[in-house]
Protein backbone atom coordinates (compact mmCIF):
# COMPACT_ATOMS: atom_id res chain seq x y z
CA UNK A 1 0.00 0.00 0.00
CA UNK A 2 3.38 2.03 -0.36
CA UNK A 3 1.84 3.80 -3.26
CA UNK A 4 -1.65 4.67 -2.35
CA UNK A 5 -3.20 7.22 0.10
CA UNK A 6 -6.54 7.57 1.16
CA UNK A 7 -8.75 10.75 1.39
CA UNK A 8 -11.30 11.39 3.81
CA UNK A 9 -13.39 14.48 4.46
CA UNK A 10 -14.94 14.95 7.73
CA UNK A 11 -17.97 16.95 8.72
CA UNK A 12 -18.51 16.62 12.68
CA UNK A 13 -17.33 13.47 13.41
CA UNK A 14 -14.25 11.90 14.78
CA UNK A 15 -11.66 10.71 13.29
CA UNK A 16 -11.84 7.48 15.37
CA UNK A 17 -15.19 7.09 14.88
CA UNK A 18 -14.64 6.60 11.20
CA UNK A 19 -15.65 2.64 9.84
CA UNK A 20 -12.33 2.82 7.71
CA UNK A 21 -10.01 2.96 11.17
CA UNK A 22 -12.31 0.23 12.84
CA UNK A 23 -11.74 -2.39 10.47
CA UNK A 24 -8.21 -2.97 11.72
CA UNK A 25 -7.16 -6.70 10.35
CA UNK A 26 -4.75 -5.23 8.00
CA UNK A 27 -2.75 -3.23 10.61
CA UNK A 28 -1.04 -6.18 11.85
CA UNK A 29 1.40 -6.30 8.83
CA UNK A 30 1.01 -3.68 6.40
CA UNK A 31 0.56 0.44 6.99
CA UNK A 32 -1.78 2.86 5.34
CA UNK A 33 -1.51 6.79 4.43
CA UNK A 34 -4.57 8.33 5.56
CA UNK A 35 -5.12 12.18 4.80
CA UNK A 36 -8.41 13.83 6.72
CA UNK A 37 -9.71 16.81 5.97
CA UNK A 38 -11.77 18.33 8.11
CA UNK A 39 -14.56 20.53 8.00
CA UNK A 40 -15.79 20.98 11.18
CA UNK A 41 -15.68 24.24 13.47
CA UNK A 42 -13.53 22.82 15.96
CA UNK A 43 -9.91 21.18 15.58
CA UNK A 44 -9.57 17.55 17.27
CA UNK A 45 -6.56 15.95 18.25
CA UNK A 46 -5.87 13.36 15.57
CA UNK A 47 -5.10 9.61 17.32
CA UNK A 48 -2.21 7.63 17.35
CA UNK A 49 -3.10 3.97 15.41
CA UNK A 50 -0.27 1.79 14.87
CA UNK A 51 -0.06 1.15 11.03
CA UNK A 52 -1.95 4.32 10.17
CA UNK A 53 0.23 7.63 9.73
CA UNK A 54 -2.36 10.48 9.30
CA UNK A 55 -2.21 13.82 7.65
CA UNK A 56 -5.07 15.95 9.09
CA UNK A 57 -5.88 19.56 7.56
CA UNK A 58 -8.41 21.51 9.38
CA UNK A 59 -10.65 23.92 7.52
CA UNK A 60 -13.63 25.40 10.07
CA UNK A 61 -14.49 27.79 6.88
CA UNK A 62 -16.09 24.14 5.85
CA UNK A 63 -15.19 24.79 2.14
CA UNK A 64 -16.35 21.95 1.03
CA UNK A 65 -15.58 18.72 -0.31
CA UNK A 66 -13.98 19.37 -3.73
CA UNK A 67 -11.40 21.69 -2.31
CA UNK A 68 -10.59 18.59 0.23
CA UNK A 69 -10.05 16.47 -2.37
CA UNK A 70 -7.66 18.81 -4.31
CA UNK A 71 -5.81 19.44 -1.13
CA UNK A 72 -4.92 15.90 -0.36
CA UNK A 73 -3.85 15.25 -4.15
CA UNK A 74 -1.79 17.75 -3.82
CA UNK A 75 -0.28 15.95 -0.43
CA UNK A 76 0.06 12.64 -2.11
CA UNK A 77 1.76 13.78 -4.90
CA UNK A 78 4.18 15.98 -2.41
CA UNK A 79 4.52 11.92 -0.96
CA UNK A 80 5.10 10.60 -4.45
CA UNK A 81 2.43 8.13 -4.34
CA UNK A 82 0.72 6.94 -7.20
CA UNK A 83 -2.68 6.57 -6.45
CA UNK A 84 -5.23 8.20 -3.89
CA UNK A 85 -8.97 6.35 -2.72
CA UNK A 86 -11.47 8.60 -1.64
CA UNK A 87 -14.45 7.67 1.13
CA UNK A 88 -16.86 9.42 2.68
CA UNK A 89 -16.72 9.67 6.52
CA UNK A 90 -19.54 7.30 6.63
CA UNK A 91 -18.61 4.66 4.19
CA UNK A 92 -18.49 0.90 5.58
CA UNK A 93 -15.04 0.61 3.52
CA UNK A 94 -12.57 -2.38 4.81
CA UNK A 95 -9.01 -1.85 4.39
CA UNK A 96 -9.00 -5.02 2.69
CA UNK A 97 -11.08 -4.32 -0.01
CA UNK A 98 -7.61 -2.31 -1.28
CA UNK A 99 -6.29 -5.74 -2.55
CA UNK A 100 -9.08 -6.01 -5.17
CA UNK A 101 -8.15 -2.59 -6.29
CA UNK A 102 -4.60 -3.04 -6.91
CA UNK A 103 -5.62 -6.37 -8.67
CA UNK A 104 -7.40 -4.36 -11.40
CA UNK A 105 -5.05 -1.34 -11.11
CA UNK A 106 -2.16 -4.24 -11.75
CA UNK A 107 -4.12 -5.24 -15.11
CA UNK A 108 -5.55 -2.04 -16.38
CA UNK A 109 -2.82 0.88 -15.30
CA UNK A 110 -2.94 4.56 -15.21
CA UNK A 111 -5.83 4.85 -17.92
CA UNK A 112 -8.38 4.46 -16.21
CA UNK A 113 -10.68 5.41 -12.97
CA UNK A 114 -11.69 2.80 -10.30
CA UNK A 115 -15.06 2.56 -8.65
CA UNK A 116 -17.06 0.07 -6.34
CA UNK A 117 -20.75 -0.81 -6.37
CA UNK A 118 -22.41 1.44 -3.86
CA UNK A 119 -25.74 0.23 -2.48
CA UNK A 120 -28.43 0.74 -0.13
CA UNK A 121 -28.52 -0.80 3.58
CA UNK A 122 -30.44 -3.26 2.30
CA UNK A 123 -29.20 -4.16 -1.23
CA UNK A 124 -32.28 -3.74 -2.85
CA UNK A 125 -30.63 -0.60 -5.41
CA UNK A 126 -27.42 0.06 -6.52
CA UNK A 127 -26.53 4.02 -6.08
CA UNK A 128 -23.19 3.63 -8.10
CA UNK A 129 -22.90 3.31 -11.19
CA UNK A 130 -25.99 5.34 -12.17
CA UNK A 131 -27.87 6.15 -15.27
CA UNK A 132 -27.59 10.37 -15.17
CA UNK A 133 -30.24 12.01 -17.41
CA UNK A 134 -30.12 15.42 -17.45
CA UNK A 135 -28.15 15.77 -14.74
CA UNK A 136 -30.39 13.83 -12.48
CA UNK A 137 -29.08 10.58 -11.38
CA UNK A 138 -31.38 7.58 -11.08
CA UNK A 139 -30.16 4.12 -9.29
CA UNK A 140 -30.14 0.65 -10.67
CA UNK A 141 -31.80 -2.20 -9.48
CA UNK A 142 -29.68 -4.24 -7.26
CA UNK A 143 -31.02 -8.08 -8.69
CA UNK A 144 -30.94 -6.57 -12.72
CA UNK A 145 -27.55 -5.43 -12.23
CA UNK A 146 -24.26 -7.22 -13.60
CA UNK A 147 -20.49 -6.34 -12.86
CA UNK A 148 -18.38 -5.72 -16.39
CA UNK A 149 -15.02 -4.62 -15.31
CA UNK A 150 -14.56 -2.61 -18.06
CA UNK A 151 -17.72 -0.18 -17.84
CA UNK A 152 -19.57 1.85 -20.31
CA UNK A 153 -20.42 5.28 -18.50
CA UNK A 154 -22.41 6.73 -21.44
CA UNK A 155 -25.39 8.17 -20.22
CA UNK A 156 -24.26 7.23 -16.80
CA UNK A 157 -21.79 8.33 -14.08
CA UNK A 158 -20.09 7.19 -10.46
CA UNK A 159 -19.69 9.15 -6.71
CA UNK A 160 -16.71 9.77 -5.21
CA UNK A 161 -16.68 7.82 -2.34
CA UNK A 162 -14.78 4.81 -3.27
CA UNK A 163 -13.19 6.14 -6.52
CA UNK A 164 -9.34 5.42 -6.86
CA UNK A 165 -7.44 7.73 -9.06
CA UNK A 166 -4.22 7.51 -10.61
CA UNK A 167 -2.37 10.65 -9.93
CA UNK A 168 -1.16 10.25 -13.89
CA UNK A 169 -4.44 10.49 -14.59
CA UNK A 170 -5.57 13.12 -12.54
CA UNK A 171 -3.35 15.69 -14.06
CA UNK A 172 -5.01 14.95 -17.34
CA UNK A 173 -8.43 15.44 -16.18
CA UNK A 174 -7.96 18.51 -13.95
CA UNK A 175 -8.56 18.98 -10.68
CA UNK A 176 -11.99 19.20 -9.00
CA UNK A 177 -14.19 22.20 -9.30
CA UNK A 178 -13.80 23.76 -5.62
CA UNK A 179 -17.05 26.03 -6.35
CA UNK A 180 -18.74 22.91 -6.50
CA UNK A 181 -18.65 22.72 -2.36
CA UNK A 182 -20.66 19.42 -2.64
CA UNK A 183 -23.42 18.42 -4.71
CA UNK A 184 -22.05 17.70 -8.58
CA UNK A 185 -18.44 17.38 -7.24
CA UNK A 186 -18.29 13.97 -8.89
CA UNK A 187 -20.50 14.65 -11.97
CA UNK A 188 -18.33 17.06 -12.76
CA UNK A 189 -15.03 15.08 -12.66
CA UNK A 190 -16.03 12.46 -14.07
CA UNK A 191 -17.80 14.14 -16.83
CA UNK A 192 -14.13 15.70 -17.23
CA UNK A 193 -12.33 12.40 -17.19
CA UNK A 194 -15.11 10.49 -20.04
CA UNK A 195 -13.27 13.34 -22.50
CA UNK A 196 -10.42 10.98 -22.09
CA UNK A 197 -12.29 7.80 -21.28
CA UNK A 198 -15.84 6.63 -22.00
CA UNK A 199 -14.83 3.44 -19.32
CA UNK A 200 -14.55 3.32 -16.10
CA UNK A 201 -13.16 -0.68 -13.81
CA UNK A 202 -15.96 -1.54 -11.76
CA UNK A 203 -14.12 -3.36 -8.97
CA UNK A 204 -15.88 -6.64 -7.57
CA UNK A 205 -16.64 -4.50 -3.83
CA UNK A 206 -19.74 -3.57 -2.61
CA UNK A 207 -20.24 -1.00 -0.01
CA UNK A 208 -23.41 0.57 1.67
CA UNK A 209 -24.45 3.82 1.83
CA UNK A 210 -26.71 6.89 2.04
CA UNK A 211 -28.03 8.85 -0.70
CA UNK A 212 -29.85 12.39 0.14
CA UNK A 213 -33.03 11.89 -0.20
CA UNK A 214 -33.44 8.23 1.32
CA UNK A 215 -32.88 9.63 5.04
CA UNK A 216 -36.77 10.85 6.15
CA UNK A 217 -37.60 14.40 6.62
CA UNK A 218 -35.76 16.99 7.79
CA UNK A 219 -36.98 20.26 6.95
CA UNK A 220 -33.95 22.70 8.41
CA UNK A 221 -31.59 20.00 6.81
CA UNK A 222 -33.13 19.71 3.34
CA UNK A 223 -33.78 23.34 3.16
CA UNK A 224 -30.27 24.42 3.87
CA UNK A 225 -28.85 21.76 1.17
CA UNK A 226 -30.88 23.08 -1.87
CA UNK A 227 -28.91 26.11 -1.80
CA UNK A 228 -25.56 24.41 -2.32
CA UNK A 229 -27.75 22.37 -4.58
CA UNK A 230 -29.18 25.49 -6.35
CA UNK A 231 -25.65 26.71 -6.49
CA UNK A 232 -23.97 24.08 -7.59
CA UNK A 233 -26.40 23.33 -10.62
CA UNK A 234 -25.70 26.57 -11.74
CA UNK A 235 -22.30 26.50 -11.46
CA UNK A 236 -21.87 23.05 -13.20
CA UNK A 237 -23.74 24.48 -16.24
CA UNK A 238 -21.06 27.43 -16.75
CA UNK A 239 -18.16 24.90 -16.39
CA UNK A 240 -19.38 22.12 -18.81
CA UNK A 241 -21.24 24.40 -20.80
CA UNK A 242 -24.17 22.62 -20.40
CA UNK A 243 -28.03 23.59 -19.86
CA UNK A 244 -28.68 22.33 -16.30
CA UNK A 245 -32.13 23.14 -15.44
CA UNK A 246 -34.20 20.04 -14.92
CA UNK A 247 -32.18 18.51 -11.90
CA UNK A 248 -32.76 21.52 -9.48
CA UNK A 249 -36.34 22.72 -10.93
CA UNK A 250 -37.39 18.73 -10.17
CA UNK A 251 -35.60 18.37 -6.96
CA UNK A 252 -38.04 21.87 -6.31
CA UNK A 253 -40.99 19.88 -6.83
CA UNK A 254 -39.85 16.91 -4.95
CA UNK A 255 -39.05 18.96 -2.20
CA UNK A 256 -42.38 21.51 -1.98
CA UNK A 257 -44.39 18.59 -2.20
CA UNK A 258 -42.32 16.23 0.57
CA UNK A 259 -42.98 19.28 3.02
CA UNK A 260 -46.03 20.85 1.40
CA UNK A 261 -44.23 24.31 1.59
CA UNK A 262 -42.95 26.73 -0.67
CA UNK A 263 -40.12 28.26 0.90
CA UNK A 264 -37.71 26.33 -1.71
CA UNK A 265 -39.13 28.22 -4.78
CA UNK A 266 -37.25 31.18 -2.71
CA UNK A 267 -34.38 29.52 -2.71
CA UNK A 268 -34.63 28.42 -5.94
CA UNK A 269 -34.51 31.96 -7.51
CA UNK A 270 -32.05 33.17 -5.81
CA UNK A 271 -29.82 30.87 -5.55
CA UNK A 272 -30.34 29.41 -9.24
CA UNK A 273 -32.46 31.72 -11.24
CA UNK A 274 -30.35 34.47 -10.18
CA UNK A 275 -27.12 32.45 -9.30
CA UNK A 276 -26.61 34.26 -5.86
CA UNK A 277 -23.82 32.52 -4.46
CA UNK A 278 -23.03 30.73 -0.80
Amino acid sequence: MNNLMLIVVLYNKKISELPVIMHRSFIKEKSIDIFVYDNSAELQNVPEIAGVTFYYVHDKSNAGVSKAYNVGIQKAQELQKDLVLILDQDTNFSLEYIEKYMQMYNIYGNNFLYAPIVCNENMTKVYSPATLINFVGKAQLFEDFKIIEQYDLTDKSVINSGLMIPLELFEKIGEYNEKLKLDFSDIYFIEKYKELNSKIILVDVYLKHSISGDEGKDFDREYNRFKYYCNSAKEIGKALKKRVFWSPFRRLLRLSLKYKNLKFLTIFYHYYLRGQEI
